[in-house]
């Protein structure tokens, strides 16, 4: 999961260790977006998004 995609109030989850993040501020102009490379992630795998 990109950060770019990522939406006010989502939750990133670990399957491995648990941790969460939860988006408090979306990504919202161009500057931001340029920062965000790859798919974020913990323990060496992607995080996923907590349904």
């Amino acid at each position: 999961m990109n950060c770019t995609n990522l939406k006010q109030g989502q939750i990133l989850v670990c399957e491995r260790c648990g941790l969460e993040l939860k988006v408090t501020n979306e990504c919202g102009d161009e500057r931001c977006s340029m920062g965000c490379a790859g798919d974020m992630d913990c323990c060496g795998e992607p995080m996923k998004l907590k349904e």
